[in-house]
């Protein structure tokens, strides 16, 4: 062994010292070179096929001369020598780690069995000739790029890392992407926002060679992040198109741009309704050159929704899309349609209850409503022939029969030669309304005139006086009070406070739709058709209050044989007429009895009013019922009486009745007699002279009531 190393040592040293006498014999003159340069122009002499002007080893930085990696007198051992390589390459590329390293060394590849030192070092022949040598080891497993030319299908490199403690670029989405993105440049742009949470793998398994082209099989990928979209085709079972049916347009272009597309898509498995469409009035609409105006299958039917719901949300759906186009006057001129389409729908019965249930959606439960399809078809849309209409009010209405079509009052304008009835109930409160509220209103103005005149104050009343007093924890002595209530009249009166705000409540939703609150008051009670029911039932109870109450008064009067004290007299007539004087001329106030003829007007408003509401509301309630006998018609009509009628009570309330127990100044901030039963003996006094000398004649002036005086009723009539 020592004898083989001399030899090696003066094999080298011969060698060192015999190269320029060779060089003088072979009339070579070396050029001064750098010792390191010198052992590379050396060593060329022999490995002539090593070329310098293309082999970037022979120029490797740093790294030496030849010798770095060959050593003269190493064994010739092929794995011993790769390994001695591998390690003069860690020596300088320390920083370099790969999965490779793992590997049994047996087995493992050295950095020489992909990198060629001694060659073309082109990126392109580089990766390509590395990616060969992977297959050497590596049986290709990847299909996908199989088709692509040879020349520009990927190579292993470009997704595994060969360099790092991971061999696979796909484990850092954003790297995947990207790789996959130098090439595919154009592909599906509508998840290019996605990318960070969305890489090509996800739904591309190169592995499976069926899986890149099974629609189905990639359809699957798209559940892993559309979580929330659900197939409406759900119960198709197998048959059922899946998502890249008709999401595949190359683009994935935004939906509203391939509607049309798709729908021509639902005709190849709906056939039945494809041909109906091609044969209604919006059958231009898949056209070749197709009506931009009209609908397509998308716009009525949704494409992710619970199969559950389907049916229900789709007429409602289409409901809606029918109201917004035949309310559009660009439409409505454009095609010469009726005006008054969408609105007459929208304002009936049955229109506001879709609006309702499009925001709360049907369940179990809640009402049918006729919607647009009904009248008018789902797809061979046409002209409604008013012969049928009775029919398909009889769907649900089954005890119904020919007549109940009239409450239907349809899309024509109302007017005097059509839905007469309904006409002149219209006007009739059109113009009741403003002509009671302006004369409330101006009667409201002159009797705060007077009493400011005459030194009353809201903010020093009797009530504000004790009020404020409470506040600073005085407490002052009573008043000394009278009845005004009996028990049984308080009661009536909670009763139909209640029953006249719980009706207000659930009342007002019906006839406006469009407003916020009735929205929460429809989720509040739990739906339109629960909200309808504690709206029937108060009505019941107010009217059984009605009922009740003019049964006693009833009773009353027989047992004592005089008129009930809430009857209008001829001197109710003649107190409002010296009150009008008062309030111009300032002559005297008229003296009255325990009620005035303001409390007279109020008590038959609120009575009359609810008759009319009561009668009207049980019309509606058995409408089929009410057809038997009368015309349709009475049912439109007393739906729109029923609306206004309410309309009205409600502005009284608000207006009058609000000012005599709250802001008029003599009782603010609040009249209690009517929860108390009692009412102090100054105000009796003051308001109500003849009963004050009624209850109280030895108090009273040395001037008699004059006989016969209806006022002078009993204490606690009603």
């Amino acid at each position: 062994m020592g004898i083989a190393r001399v030899t090696n040592v003066l094999s080298l040293l011969t060698l060192l010292f015999a190269a320029p006498a060779l060089a003088q014999v072979t009339g070579r003159q070396p050029a001064p070179v750098p010792q390191g340069d010198r052992t590379l122009a050396m060593c060329a002499d022999c490995h002539a096929t090593a070329d310098p002007a293309k082999d970037a080893a022979l120029k490797h930085g740093d790294a030496g001369t030849c010798l770095a990696c060959h050593h003269i007198g190493f064994t010739n051992d092929p794995r011993t020598a790769e390994a001695r390589r591998l390690q003069a390459c860690i020596d300088c590329h320390d920083d370099v780690d790969t999965a490779h390293f793992a590997a049994d060394p047996v087995d493992a590849p050295a950095c020489t069995s992909c990198h060629t030192i001694h060659g073309d070092t082109a990126r392109a022949a580089v990766g390509r000739a590395t990616s060969s040598a992977c297959t050497s080891c590596h049986t290709p497993s990847h299909t996908l790029h199989s088709s692509a030319p040879a020349a520009e299908a990927p190579v292993c490199t470009q997704c595994h890392v060969t360099h790092g403690p991971s061999s696979f670029a796909a484990e850092d989405r954003s790297v995947m992407t990207d790789r996959c993105a130098a090439c595919h440049e154009t592909s599906h742009p509508a998840h290019a926002a996605a990318a960070a949470d969305l890489r090509c793998v996800d739904c591309h398994t190169e592995a499976e060679p069926a899986g890149a082209g099974d629609v189905r099989v990639r359809s699957e990928a798209c559940r892993a992040c559309h979580t929330d979209e659900l197939p409406a085709h759900a119960p198709a079972g197998v048959e059922a198109p899946v998502c890249l049916q008709c999401h595949a347009f190359g683009s994935d272009r935004p939906i509203a741009e391939s509607l049309r597309e798709m729908s021509v898509l639902c005709g190849d498995c709906h056939t039945g309704e494809w041909d109906e469409v091609r044969s209604g009035g919006h059958r231009e609409a898949l056209a070749a050159n197709p009506n931009e105006d009209l609908p397509t299958c998308l716009t009525c039917h949704a494409g992710h929704i619970d199969p559950a719901d389907a049916v229900g949300f789709t007429r409602l759906a289409a409901t809606r899309k029918c109201i917004e186009c035949h309310s559009r006057p660009e439409l409505i001129e454009r095609y010469g349609l009726p005006d008054n389409v969408g609105p007459s729908y929208a304002d009936d019965y049955h229109g506001t209850t879709a609006q309702f249930l499009l925001i709360h959606p049907a369940g179990e439960g809640q009402p049918a409503v006729m919607v647009c399809a009904d009248c008018h078809g789902a797809h061979e849309v046409g002209w409604a022939d008013p012969a049928l209409v009775a029919d398909v009010c009889t769907r649900c209405h089954e005890t119904g029969d020919q007549q109940l079509a009239g409450a239907w009052l349809g899309h024509d304008p109302i007017g005097p030669r059509n839905q007469t009835l309904v006409w002149l109930v219209r006007i009739f409160y059109y113009g009741l309304i403003p002509f009671m509220l302006g004369g409330l209103f101006l009667t409201i103005a002159f009797d705060l005139i007077n009493r400011r005149r005459r030194g009353a104050r809201i903010l020093k009343t009797e009530g504000m006086r004790r009020l404020l007093a409470r506040i600073r924890g005085q407490k002052l002595p009573e008043p000394e009070t009278v009845a005004r209530f009996s028990g049984l009249e308080r009661m009536e009166h909670f009763g139909a406070m209640t029953t006249f705000f719980l009706l207000v409540a659930t009342g007002l939703p019906q006839t406006r739709p469009d407003l916020g609150i009735s929205n929460a008051i429809i989720g509040f009670f739990g739906g339109i058709a629960s909200t309808r029911m504690v709206h029937r039932a108060t009505g019941f109870f107010f009217v059984a209050l009605l009922i009740v109450h003019a049964t006693r008064a009833v009773v009353r009067a027989m047992r004592t044989r005089r008129m009930p004290i809430m009857v209008p007299n001829h001197k109710d007539f003649e107190n409002v007429l010296q009150t009008f004087r008062h309030f111009l001329f300032r002559e005297r106030m008229p003296r009255v009895g325990k009620f005035d003829f303001w409390e007279k007007f109020e008590y038959w408003g609120l009575f009359l009013g609810g008759l009319v509401i009561g009668l009207t509301g049980l019309i509606l309630i058995w409408p089929e019922v009410i057809t038997r006998f009368l015309p349709g018609q009475i049912v439109a009509a007393s739906r729109v009486m029923h609306g206004l009628e309410a309309t009205f009570a409600v502005l009284v309330i608000v207006l009058w009745h609000s000012y005599g127990v709250i802001l008029r100044p003599e009782i603010f901030p609040l009249d209690t007699s009517i929860f108390t039963g009692k009412v102090s003996l100054e105000r009796l006094k003051e308001e109500h002279p003849l009963e004050y000398e009624r209850l109280f004649p030895d108090r009273a002036a040395a001037r008699e009531q004059p006989a016969g005086d209806d006022e002078a009723g009993p204490p606690l009539a009603p």
